[in-house]
């Protein structure tokens, strides 16, 4: 399928090709570096589908990843956003919102009437949209040249990819995840029980992106996942630097 390269669109979370020129431009500048790749939440998503997307050619200097609180699959992390436990409906009509303004804020390129015409946009179905898929429907699909959302979110979803990883992956996820319930995470118990280059850390508590420590009103600005980050990122430096001896001996 060739997608669209254009650049009169919003960048979803499949789109890997500015995160791989960001990381090409950092090797090429700093020639001793070595990178762990992080990202957060949708973050997570994109650090995955490229660390699978690109593992043949990726730079060996880019030692390992690590992924916190993403669902991991688009398709049914979506039929879960869609309901109102835990009031991931009204995240969802936040994240839809942001989008839209992002969208309208920059009307100018992106929908311009030579754009509109390209892909066959219609402004008012984008602007009336109330959930993300009704978005993508109307908006994201096209301009990536997808037939349909189910086809973009099947794309876009890194659980698609963890096959194709083959450095050291942490995956860390919280069972108290307003946005990510606990069925979107038993994939990733399943492939990391299988794979021994991939640790997944499942802790009881600690939301989305929060792992608060200390008092409930005053929590400490420090938080777990603050000082886990540290550990795992030295972690993961060490144990590149113990195979790299060992391959030179």
């Amino acid at each position: 399928m060739s997608h669209s390269k254009c650049c009169c669109f919003v960048l979803s979370p499949g789109h890997t090709g500015d995160y791989n020129d960001m990381l090409k431009n950092i090797l090429e500048n700093y020639s001793n570096t070595k990178i762990v790749c992080i990202g957060f939440s949708l973050g997570g998503n994109l650090v995955t589908k490229f660390m699978g997307e690109n593992d043949r050619s990726r730079s060996p200097r880019i030692i390992g990843g690590i992924s916190i609180c993403q669902g991991y699959c688009a398709i049914e992390g979506t039929k879960w956003l869609l309901n109102w436990q835990n009031f991931r409906r009204f995240y969802l009509y936040v994240m839809t919102e942001s989008m839209k303004t992002i969208i309208l804020k920059h009307r100018h390129v992106l929908l311009s009437e030579e754009v509109k015409r390209r892909f066959n946009l219609n402004e008012r179905e984008i602007i009336a949209a109330a959930t993300l898929p009704e978005l993508d429907d109307a908006y994201t699909r096209k301009v990536h040249n997808f037939n349909s959302v189910g086809e973009l979110y099947k794309w876009s979803s890194c659980i698609n990819y963890l096959q194709d990883i083959n450095i050291p992956m942490i995956f860390i996820n919280a069972r108290d995840d307003p946005i990510v319930p606990e069925p979107l995470l038993e994939p990733m118990r399943a492939f990391a029980a299988q794979h021994t280059n991939t640790l997944y850390l499942e802790l009881a508590h600690g939301g989305h992106l929060g792992f608060y420590e200390g008092g409930l009103v005053y929590p400490n600005p420090v938080t777990w996942l603050d000082r886990a980050l540290v550990a795992l990122v030295g972690s993961l430096a060490l144990a590149h630097a113990d195979s790299m001896l060992k391959t030179s001996q």
